[in-house]
């Protein structure tokens, strides 16, 4: 069949709201700072006005923390929300594709597939002994095309073309199948074994594949095994170092940080206690709330929690310029850890679907590079339907078989020299 064309997808090369803005009380920020008088909280917060309450708090819209660990504060959350938009645009992007493969191009990859059945019988009637015409050239010829084609639809799980195939190849799939996966197993043996100092577990030709999964699943045990000591060693000789200022620092900023965190999860919990509760509505309330609560503490989510303060209306802006700076950076720094983890997940994410597409990476995950790759896709099968369409007229009588088996060889030789050139290329130094 003809080569393809360069896909448009190739031709082409590869966003966010802030949310309301987060302050603190000063029972968590500012130590010194004595808790205003119930009369003061009852003044400042009229019957129906949010609650003040002891701890975290999210700062009101409009406002902002001006201090430099409040403008690094701001930074990170902000990063956070940008990184959750992301994340939320590749999957959106991502299953928007996925519809629209199951719906233009599986059809079409689905009428390619009986085509190339209808086929693979075609040509296999020829072996029939009441067809004759074909020189053993050409016949064998035929059969290379028949157990090529065959073992392609085989592997994709037709039970029909299986059969086919181990009628037709002189080594069936099982054998095949067991021979590749005794070659992997030496290959591994002669790789891993000596270098993990271990011993693979024995080869089992009865079942392959159980044997090369108990292979692979005992260097991975291996490896991991080798990963932990390094690791204990590793700990071991940080523990015999001081730790430089910097990490002193670090490590109060954490401690500082996971204290602010419990606190905060305290706080919520306390608020939204059932006990709490007029009516069952907000009891019910309460609880879809908490359970939120739990999940992002379980996460250390401090946007999160933050976000489910505002919502559980524990908002008190007044004490803005009473933010601790101190315990600023130490919850900018789980910021930071959470907008780590947050990128994390979303090359992760991006990787899967470029994956799941075959997406190049060199192309960007955009709905405009997924796009030419479906326009691609489309002409591509669109055109593999049409030739073989055309073969299938071919193939069906002696006098316009024996011309297509000629262009078939002629093609496979190209085939050949072409992967030789690669091979070449590959080779050379």
């Amino acid at each position: 069949m003809p080569p393809r064309k360069p896909s448009r997808a190739q031709a082409s090369a590869a966003t966010s709201a802030p949310d309301p803005r987060f302050a603190e009380q000063p029972s968590l920020f500012d130590e010194a700072a004595a808790a205003p008088p119930a009369q003061a909280a009852a003044a400042a917060h009229p019957a129906g006005a949010p609650s003040a309450a002891t701890g975290l708090r999210v700062q009101a819209p409009g406002q902002r923390l001006r201090s430099p660990a409040g403008k690094a504060f701001e930074r990170e959350r902000e990063r956070i929300e940008r990184l959750r938009q992301q994340l939320q645009t590749l999957d959106a992007v991502g299953l928007a594709h996925r519809a629209q493969c199951a719906q233009r191009l599986a059809p079409l990859q689905q009428q390619e597939t009986e085509l190339r059945r209808r086929m693979v019988h075609a040509l296999d009637a020829w072996f029939d002994g009441a067809r004759k015409g074909l020189s053993p050239t050409q016949l064998a010829l035929l059969r290379q095309i028949v157990i090529a084609q065959s073992h392609s639809l085989a592997l994709a799980g037709d039970a029909d073309m299986a059969a086919l195939h181990d009628r037709r190849s002189p080594q069936t799939l099982a054998e095949q199948r067991r021979e590749r996966a005794q070659a992997m197993h030496q290959e591994l043996q002669q790789d891993f074994a000596d270098a993990l100092d271990t011993e693979l577990p024995a080869f089992d030709p009865d079942n392959p594949d159980a044997s090369l999964h108990a292979t692979i699943d005992h260097l991975r045990q291996r490896l991991s095994e080798q990963d932990e000591l390094k690791k204990a060693k590793r700990a071991q000789r940080q523990a015999r170092r001081k730790p430089s200022a910097a990490q002193e620092t670090a490590a109060a900023h954490l401690a500082d940080a996971d204290a602010t965190l419990r606190l905060l999860y305290r706080q919520l919990a306390s608020a939204l206690h059932p006990d709490r509760a007029s009516d069952a509505a907000e009891v019910a309330q309460k609880h879809a709330l908490m359970s939120a609560v739990n999940a992002a503490y379980a996460q250390r989510d401090l946007v999160a929690l933050l976000e489910l303060q505002w919502r559980a209306e524990l908002v008190d802006p007044e004490h803005l310029e009473r933010v601790g700076e101190q315990r600023l950076k130490s919850l900018t720094l789980l910021l930071k850890q959470q907008a780590a983890a947050l990128e994390r997940d979303r090359q992760a994410s991006q990787q899967r679907w470029c994956a799941e597409f075959g997406l190049p990476p060199y192309i960007a995950f955009s709905p405009t590079s997924l796009h030419d790759m479906l326009q691609d896709q489309l002409e591509d099968v669109q055109a593999t339907i049409d030739t073989m369409q055309h073969d299938l007229q071919q193939v069906e009588a002696l006098p316009s078989l024996k011309p297509w088996l000629n262009e078939q060889r002629r093609l496979m030789r190209a085939a050949e020299r072409e992967q030789q050139r690669l091979a070449d290329f590959m080779a050379w130094d």
